[in-house]
C-alpha cells in the first residue's frame, strides 16, 4: 500500500502556519500564524481542533509565528518543541502591551514542555515509524545574536519516498552561515523537491549556498503584499519548476508561488499504489 502525506501552506499573510498530515493520520503543526477572517483563515489552528495533533513546531517566538497561540489548549500537541536557547525574560523583553497576553502564553507553554521526549514515545519524531514512514528532521543554531530572534529559528526537512521537503522559519543569513557549517545539515536539505522559503522571501533570508544547495523543484513564500525587498525573483530564478493544478483542474509549470498571490497551498507526496509504489509529489492551489 502506498504512503501518502498531505502538508497545507495556509495562506496568513506575514507570517506562517504549515500543517502536515503523515500518513498514519497525525498532524504535524509548524507555527501559529493567522490570517483575515475574509480568507477563512482566521484561525488554521482552529482547523484541527478534532484531529491528532501529534507534533508542534515553533520556529520562533515573534509574533506573526505564534499569533494563534492562545487556542493551543483547544488541542494541545503531545509533543512541542520550540527554540531553548532564549530565556522566557529574553523572549518577553521588549514586549507589546496589546501582544503580551499572547508571549506569557508562550513563556507558559515553555515552561509546561520540560521534560525530553523518550524514544520510545510513539510520538517521537526520531522514529519515522511513528508517523507512517515520514522522516521528519530539524536543524537549528545557538551561536547566533540573542538581540534577533529570527537567527534562532528551527528548520524542518520532511522526507517520504525520497520526496523532501524545507520549512524555514525566518532565518537569516547569520543563521545560515553557521548551520551551512554542519555536514549533517548539507546532506539533510540537498536536492529538494520544495522549499518554504525563509523569512517570508525576504532578500534579508536569502542564502545563496543554502538555496543552491536545496535545489528545489518548487518555491513557495508565505506572505504579503506589505512585504519589503522580496526575493522571489532570486528564488524563481533558483527554482527547477513543477506542475501546479488549480483549484478547476487546470494546470501549469511554475518554479515560485507565493500565498499573497495563490492563496492556500497543498502538497500531496509520496508513493502511489500503482504503477509499482511510484514517487510523486501533487502541488495544488486550494
Amino acid at each position: 500500500m502506498g504512503k501518502v502525506a498531505t502538508m497545507t501552506v495556509w495562506n496568513v499573510q506575514l507570517g506562517l502556519a504549515v500543517h502536515v498530515k503523515s500518513p498514519n493520520n497525525k498532524y504535524i503543526i509548524i507555527d501559529l500564524g493567522t490570517g483575515t477572517r475574509e480568507s477563512g483563515n482566521g484561525s488554521p489552528l482552529s482547523k484541527r481542533i478534532r484531529d491528532n495533533i501529534a507534533y508542534m513546531i515553533l520556529t520562533h517566538p515573534h509574533l506573526d509565528h505564534i499569533d494563534d497561540i492562545l487556542c493551543f489548549d483547544y488541542n494541545a500537541p503531545k509533543v512541542l518543541q520550540r527554540v531553548d536557547a532564549l530565556t522566557n525574560r529574553e523572549v518577553m523583553s521588549g514586549v507589546r502591551v496589546c501582544d503580551k497576553t499572547k508571549f506569557e502564553k508562550y513563556c507558559d507553554i515553555n515552561d509546561r514542555y520540560n521534560k525530553p521526549i523518550s524514544l520510545d514515545d510513539e510520538n517521537s519524531p526520531s522514529n519515522p515509524d511513528n508517523y507512517g514512514g515520514l522522516e521528519i528532521l530539524t536543524f537549528s543554531t545557538t551561536k547566533c545574536d540573542h538581540s534577533n530572534f529570527n537567527n534562532f529559528s528551527i528548520i524542518t526537512v520532511f522526507t517520504l519516498s525520497r520526496i523532501k521537503i524545507v520549512v524555514c522559519g525566518d532565518n537569516e543569513k547569520e543563521s545560515f552561515n553557521y548551520l551551512m557549517q554542519q555536514d549533517d545539515f548539507k546532506d539533510a536539505i540537498k536536492n529538494a523537491d520544495v522549499l518554504i522559503a525563509p523569512h517570508h522571501g525576504r532578500e534579508s533570508g536569502f542564502h545563496s549556498e543554502f538555496v543552491n544547495t536545496v535545489n528545489p523543484r518548487l518555491t513557495i513564500i508565505s506572505d504579503t503584499n506589505k512585504i519589503a525587498a522580496s526575493a522571489s525573483d532570486k528564488y524563481t530564478q533558483k527554482s527547477r519548476g513543477w506542475t501546479v493544478y488549480n483549484s478547476n483542474g487546470s494546470s501549469q509549470e511554475r518554479k515560485c508561488l507565493t500565498t499573497r498571490n495563490d492563496g492556500n497551498i497543498r502538497i500531496e507526496f509520496g508513493e502511489n499504489d500503482y504503477p509499482n509504489h511510484s514517487r510523486f509529489l501533487h502541488v495544488e492551489l486550494i
